[in-house]
């Protein structure tokens, strides 16, 4: 027979209100990859990213709690869901060893074609339409990034690769979730996206292990709470707007690198990294003002 699967009560899909959750998002998201940063000079990517994803499920338990009990956890689509957590994973893993192999900027300036790939994929895969005023904003964001980042040439061909392939995979999960967000619900998505990811890499940590000093338990600790809360903002962003509409936004995370770069590192910012911020100011305008459209229910085919 044919189940229609609506959004649970309350939950009617505002697609500006997800443009606002993705921006508070990747916004506390940037801040905490200043944290990544520092802890990357002293443990190895999957001791980060086990204390990344492990700790968040903390604050993700607390948050079931307060928005109706374990329920909200129940799972659909097992499947899509164990694919959302390999693909989450390689996506950290991927990039954080790009990082060790070539120059920040460089990478940075490869992780930007995300966007153009889920623009890409979002109609043969979802069946989104990209509105031409979709196709600007991200023109105008890809345009003052180019303006803000100046890849240096340098780095080896395996961290090149490296980014390459994280970027892919970045863009696949980005329109997993937006796919699993219209029958799953946003905290159960984040949840098994990041116990899955944790699963994933627990078995490698033997192998590269280094004890943390107290400071650095708080560090790793803290770092994965907060990114438990982070975690649920994104993926409920993708809950109310289509992905189309969400690729934009990741521009803006430059612009939380420059102010976390500022204050934390001292890094102060040129005219011409000014300008590209400006520009990419005005393409997550277009985004958030521009019309959006109402996704319809899915239909899931169940046998009789």
């Amino acid at each position: 027979m044919t189940v229609i699967l609506k959004a649970p009560a309350g939950e009617e899909r505002d697609a500006r209100r997800g443009v606002v959750m993705m921006l508070v998002g990747l916004a506390l998201f940037s801040i905490l990859n200043g944290v990544v940063k520092a802890l990357a000079e002293t443990f190895a990517v999957n001791q980060i990213v086990f204390f990344r994803n492990g700790f968040a499920l903390v604050t993700l338990l607390l948050m079931a709690r307060g928005l109706g009990g374990f329920a909200a956890l129940k799972v659909h689509n097992r499947p899509g869901m164990a694919l959302q957590a390999v693909q989450f994973t390689a996506v950290l893993l991927f990039i954080f060893v790009a990082y060790r192999h070539m120059p920040l900027a460089d990478a940075t300036a490869i992780s930007f074609l995300q966007p153009v790939l889920v623009l890409l994929l979002s109609a043969p895969l979802l069946g989104e339409k990209v509105t031409r005023l979709g196709w600007l904003a991200l023109l105008l964001g890809l345009g003052g990034v180019l303006l803000m980042v100046k890849p240096s040439g340098g780095g080896s061909l395996f961290g090149l690769t490296m980014s390459v392939i994280g970027t892919v995979f970045s863009a696949l999960s980005l329109i997993q979730q937006r796919s699993l967000s219209r029958n799953e619900t946003s905290l159960s998505i984040a949840f098994w996206t990041l116990a899955g990811s944790a699963l994933l890499v627990l078995p490698s940590l033997p192998f590269n292990w280094v004890q943390p000093t107290p400071a650095q338990w708080a560090l790793l600790i803290g770092n994965g709470l907060a990114s438990g809360a982070c975690q649920y903002l994104t993926t409920r962003a993708l809950f109310h707007a289509p992905v189309a509409t969400i690729a934009p936004l990741s521009y803006t995370k430059m612009l939380w690198a420059l102010i976390v770069g500022f204050v934390w590192f001292g890094d102060v910012p040129t005219l011409l990294v000014l300008g590209g911020s400006a520009i990419v100011i005005v393409a997550s305008a277009l985004v958030y003002l521009a019309p959006k459209p109402v996704p319809a229910p899915v239909r899931l085919e169940e046998a009789p």
